[in-house]
């Protein structure tokens, strides 16, 4: 599996693919928001996409599946085939499309409709979390066990870890030269990741990954 390589400025260049102009205008709005990503351009998901996603040279590309498109996982394959080497994150509005036909087409990350700003923001970060992870798949639902440290960007690890030895958010920010609200972001994508709530939950978690000790 290969890592989603941001340019030389360090942002992740990502295409947006979608045949609704509100959702693209949508998706292009929060993605501009967070400095790690640079939006390259959005399409539509007719059988010019690949070649025109090819033309653009992202490192990621943001999939809307509707239940207008009658075979999504062509729609998939035919991305993954012009990109081999681009994650791509499927946002799937239609209930009846399988998951894991969409992850065997080559989708690195499925969403359902459901899915709020966060969460889209959260897969995305999962695909820039460190070069030696790479990207990962998210599924449709939290798992009852504990992820892997490795679901988790490096920042996270970091944050998790000074949470769960008992910084602030004031002194992570210090520690970590990061402003107070990017502390704050950091730990409301962790407890989203983990499918937890607070910071003892949040120290559980670390403790069962291996992160810090258990306190006796």
């Amino acid at each position: 599996m290969h890592s989603a390589k941001s340019n030389a400025t360090g942002r992740l260049r990502v295409l947006l693919i979608d045949d609704h102009p509100v959702v693209l205008a949508g998706l292009r709005s929060f993605l501009r928001t967070e400095p790690e990503f640079d939006v390259v351009g959005q399409i539509g998901t007719n059988h010019e996409s690949a070649a025109r996603a090819r033309k653009l040279k992202p490192d990621a590309l943001l999939l809307t599946l509707s239940a207008a498109i009658e075979r999504p996982g062509d729609c998939v394959q035919s991305l993954k085939r012009e990109l081999p080497e681009a994650p791509i994150v499927v946002l799937c509005l239609d209930a009846r499309v399988r998951e894991d036909d969409l992850i065997k087409a080559g989708a690195t990350t499925v969403l359902p409709k459901d899915s709020g700003r966060d969460e889209i923001l959260n897969a995305m970060h999962a695909l820039r979390g460190g070069d030696e992870t790479g990207p990962r798949r998210l599924g449709r639902r939290a798992s009852s066990h504990p992820p892997a440290a490795g679901s988790l960007s490096r920042r996270e690890l970091q944050v998790l870890t000074l949470i769960a030895e008992g910084f602030t958010n004031k002194q992570i920010a210090d520690r970590l030269g990061i402003s107070v609200r990017t502390v704050e972001t950091h730990r409301e994508r962790l407890m989203r990741k983990l499918d937890v709530q607070g910071t003892a939950a949040l120290t559980k978690a670390a403790i069962t990954l291996g992160l810090v000790n258990a306190r006796g």
